[in-house]
């Protein structure tokens, strides 16, 4: 690869992507690098909502939104202690969606038409049509269009420092160890760091250390080159989470295995768009129930929750913290027939997408029945699931369930996302626990949220493309200053 480029970019999911081709359809020369092997990062495994204010499908549908109720509703989630926690960053998201959504659109990607999801006053979700995956192909099209050089399998192993500005970094990949050089930012895009036990540990809660990371290469390497520059690292133990989840189908369902050409997408978009939401019914109910949690409220109704060995180990009030203790992580949800219709019609629902549709029991036992176990005794019924008898026989003796039974898992206790990240000022840049800016380095997506905590749906989403695409086109305008014009002269001589 070339040595100097305007932009390095490391991380490859949304917010890489997003800055990268924002910063090259500006004219930007721009190395975007990934550790793994593809494109994608924690987006993929999104069920792809994004949040935004003033779109033009908000007023395709007559619904009238502006940047100051988005901010007000961002902050009114209850308990969430959201408020004044980074105020810049939240103006600069509401102010910054609405367009970057639209920029999301004139390059293909297709959405329903917005939900709503309360706190927030109107209609804001916007669903990504047929998936998440849609992002990444239409960027990573936008990306060769716009000339962006793409290195996959290569890591960055230390950020090049000289005088207390970050002018570049040292990169292993298929052909050997490289430094690189960025005359105009070096731009983190690494995401989380749910997957690193080892920062997990020192920062979470013992719970929430022990939950399973929904993406297992959320590794958190762009906190720890942040760190290693003189940034300093914020809200690092906070967290929505840990979450029951279900685990993935056996095989992938039909959404996730449709096709994401252009043309197809196109036509998936104007059918969402126009036809009555009953119609769509089984095609949201299919996302949900490869998607979705299972709701605490099962618990409150009587079903008991037990681990892999068949042992009821709390009495369900945080049942997703009390599983992380377990081994695995991994246990069931037990039931019987009488709480099995109970979530089997409204309002008494197993999983919701808020604003989209609710998956019931019936959905799951037809949608997914490799989650679904019926059995007329404990003895068939811990048989089926391969575990011990006599604790599952104890542990639903603690319960009210009588014969015959249900069991809904393998369910574990997870983590979507981490909330610490890198502080940055309102332009994004870095910056050290003084308050002066690391000169060159900027943070966006979830290792540049900067304090601000982001809870509901859609908002991770949004602020990764958000974040993205206003610091690609900024760099791209960003003036050289003496050690951009020294690595450019240095250039030119050889």
């Amino acid at each position: 690869m070339d040595t100097v480029w305007d932009v390095v970019v490391i991380g490859a999911g949304a917010a890489g992507l997003a800055c990268s081709v924002a910063a090259a359809e500006a004219g930007a020369s721009v190395l975007l690098l990934e550790r793994g092997q593809a494109l994608g990062g924690t987006t993929v495994y999104s069920v792809g909502s994004m949040t935004a204010a003033g779109t033009s499908l908000q007023r395709r549908a007559g619904i009238e939104d502006d940047t100051e109720q988005l901010i007000e509703d961002m902050w009114d989630y209850p308990d969430a202690g959201l408020s004044g926690d980074a105020p810049d960053l939240r103006r600069l998201y509401a102010e910054e969606s609405g367009p970057t959504l639209e920029w999301l659109v004139r390059h293909g990607v297709q959405f329903t038409l917005p939900n709503i999801e309360p706190p927030h006053r109107v209609a804001r979700m916007h669903n990504v049509v047929p998936s998440s995956r849609s992002y990444i192909t239409r960027l990573a099209e936008a990306a060769r269009a716009a000339g962006v050089h793409v290195a996959l399998a290569t890591e960055v192993r230390e950020l090049v420092l000289e005088d207390g500005t970050v002018s570049g970094a040292v990169v292993a990949g298929p052909e050997g160890e490289s430094t690189v050089l960025a005359r105009r930012g070096v731009v983190l895009a690494t995401g989380d760091f749910s997957g690193n036990s080892v920062m997990r540990q020192e920062h979470l809660s013992e719970a929430a250390a022990a939950a399973l990371p929904i993406n297992p290469e959320a590794l958190g390497s762009g906190h720890q080159l942040a760190a290693q520059a003189g940034g300093e690292l914020v809200a690092m133990d906070r967290l929505f989470g840990p979450q029951l989840r279900f685990g993935p189908p056996p095989r992938r369902g039909w959404l996730d295995r449709l096709p994401t050409w252009r043309w197809l997408c196109a036509i998936e978009g104007a059918v969402v768009r126009h036809v009555p939401a009953s119609a769509l019914r089984p095609v949201v109910k299919s996302l949900l129930v490869t998607h979705m949690s299972p709701t605490d409220a099962l618990f409150r109704s009587g079903a008991v929750l037990v681990d892999r060995d068949g042992v009821r180990f709390g009495q369900e009030q945080d049942p997703a913290k009390e599983l992380s203790a377990r081994p695995g992580s991994t246990g069931y949800i037990i039931m019987d027939e009488s709480v099995a219709t109970t979530f089997d019609s409204e309002p008494n629902f197993i999983s919701t997408a808020p604003g989209i549709a609710f998956a019931y029991f019936t959905d799951y036992r037809r949608g997914r029945p490799d989650l679904v176990t019926r059995a007329d005794g404990v003895e068939e019924l811990a048989t089926r699931l391969g575990l011990d008898a006599s604790a599952l026989s104890a542990s639903v003796g603690t319960s009210e369930l009588r014969a015959p039974f249900v069991a809904m898992g393998p369910v574990h206790s997870m983590l979507t996302v981490t909330e610490g990240a890198v502080r940055v000022d309102g332009s994004l840049q870095v910056q050290r626990p003084d308050g002066q800016p690391v000169r060159g380095l900027f943070a966006i997506g979830a290792v540049g949220q900067g304090g601000m905590l982001l809870k509901g749906h859609g908002h991770h989403i949004g602020w990764a493309m958000t974040s993205g695409r206003v610091l690609g086109v900024r760099l791209a305008a960003r003036p050289l200053d003496a050690s951009s014009t020294r690595i450019q002269d240095e250039e030119e001589a050889a």
